[in-house]
């Protein structure tokens, strides 16, 4: 589809050109490593940008952040230790972990070519429980459990933490609205998979306010935005807490959450949806045939309707699912 086309649809308008529809994924064997200890991971992000776009054409491209999971913790050798975490300050606005980013979209936009791109920026919340894990050696849901261990030994140096990732990630925001030439942020946000936290108390004190500073401060800076609430391997949110959230677009695990894209698209007030493919290798997207993964694309649509809704998954694809497989989706979109 053309950008114009799809633009109109990001803006809640009706094409002309069908059904605007995307996939995303990973690069690097280890989206956790450090590009900062690892610079090689950054040619490895931009070589993958770039061979999956010659082959897949998608119509919008979110792109990875593979090199720049890891948060830097400056001056904390212990992101586990309390006493160290209170003496967290805000990154300088010329810290390499800021500026990476910056000139990494900036090659991803030139990858891109004509299509609309979106950069990831990460919740607060997400970025400090990732720190407190061993990534591939131990569970994710581990870095829940930890991440409330210290909200429950101290909520305000936790809450002080919080804050400071959400100052930095607003300097990333700003640098990449003023030096790259991009056309949206790509908000990640999700739950704290522990049950401690699974109540609306710790929703509106804790993660709600965090994730609206940051948001508020994108929407200051970009007209059109996705908040992506991540039902990754499993992981569960109560869809019906984000509709406070502020973002443009909508996409939600459809499955894990309990609301298709239709009934998504009322809960937030028929804003534009995205999403509706089970990214796990269950999904009929990578375990279906043509014929299955074309009747779904269908099916999503006859559910939802084509005004302001943008086929894509629910969070990253496999690594190794078939490029066939994302393009016949795209031409059963196209049809529509």
């Amino acid at each position: 589809m053309r950008k114009e086309e799809v633009l109109k649809v990001l803006r809640n308008e009706s094409s002309t050109e069908g059904v605007p529809i995307s996939f995303w994924r990973h690069f690097a064997d280890n989206e956790f490593t450090d590009a900062a200890k690892h610079p090689e991971v950054i040619t490895t992000n931009l070589e993958g940008h770039r061979n999956y776009l010659n082959a897949v054409d998608v119509d919008l491209v979110k792109t990875m952040l593979d090199g720049y999971f890891p948060y830097p913790f400056h001056e904390v050798g212990d992101p586990r230790d309390l006493s160290q975490l209170a003496q967290v300050e805000p990154l300088n606005e010329d810290d390499p972990w800021i500026k990476g980013q910056v000139e990494l979209a900036k090659k991803q936009r030139a990858i891109a070519k004509d299509k609309s791109v979106f950069v990831t920026v990460f919740s607060p919340l997400i970025l400090f429980k990732w720190a407190l894990i061993k990534h591939y050696e131990e569970a994710l849901t581990l870095a829940d459990e930890r991440f409330f261990d210290l909200y429950e030994q101290s909520p305000e140096i936790v809450k002080h933490v919080l804050n400071v990732i959400a100052e930095d990630q607003i300097k990333v925001v700003k640098a990449l609205r003023t030096q790259a030439d991009i056309d949206g942020i790509y908000y990640s946000t999700q739950s704290i998979q522990d049950q401690r936290a699974d109540n609306h108390e710790f929703f509106a004190e804790v993660m709600e306010p965090i994730d609206l500073k940051v948001q508020n401060a994108i929407n200051q800076e970009f007209e059109i935005n996705i908040l992506h609430i991540c039902g990754f391997d499993g992981a569960t949110n109560h869809l019906e807490w984000f509709t406070n959230y502020p973002l443009q677009v909508i996409n939600w695990a459809t499955k894990a959450d309990g609301y298709t894209l239709g009934e998504g698209k009322k809960l937030f007030g028929d804003r534009v949806v995205l999403g509706g493919f089970d990214n796990s290798r269950k999904g009929v997207l990578y375990s279906g045939n043509k014929e299955e993964i074309q009747a779904c694309v269908r099916d999503l649509i006859s559910e939802a309707g084509t005004k302001g809704v943008i086929l894509g998954a629910d969070c990253t694809v496999p690594r190794d699912i078939p490029y066939e497989h994302l393009s016949w989706a795209i031409e059963a979109a196209h049809k529509l």
